[in-house]
């Protein structure tokens, strides 16, 4: 079950923060051992952060219709640091375009 954090800065949350409390906000469970590894090579302020991000790179994925790293990426790639990329909306143009021998073809069905 994904813990659901309310947002607050990095000061505002404990000072001990272990693995388990990122694994269990983290949605997608996989590679533990490695993600345990990842995690361990962070200060307490990253740590704090990685926990906080998650939610907001979620939905950045969502938006942009892509898979969730795994926590080990999430954590080496310091996800936690980007900046949500802003929703865009695709508009494809489509032109048709013809050959003068199709248009004669089209002109005889006329």
């Amino acid at each position: 079950m994904a813990l659901l954090m309310k947002p607050q800065t990095v000061r505002q949350m404990d000072k001990h923060i272990d693995f388990q409390t990122f694994w269990d906000t983290y949605a997608l469970k996989r590679d533990r051992i490695a993600a345990e590894r990842a995690w361990k090579r962070l200060s307490a302020t990253d740590q704090r952060a990685a926990i906080i991000g998650i939610e907001t790179y979620r939905e950045d994925c969502m938006r942009k219709g892509i898979r969730m790293m795994y926590a080990q990426g999430y954590l080496n790639h310091r996800r936690c640091e980007d900046d949500p990329e802003p929703s865009v909306q695709i508009v494809w143009k489509h032109e048709e375009t013809f050959s003068e021998s199709h248009l004669a073809k089209m002109e005889k069905w006329k």
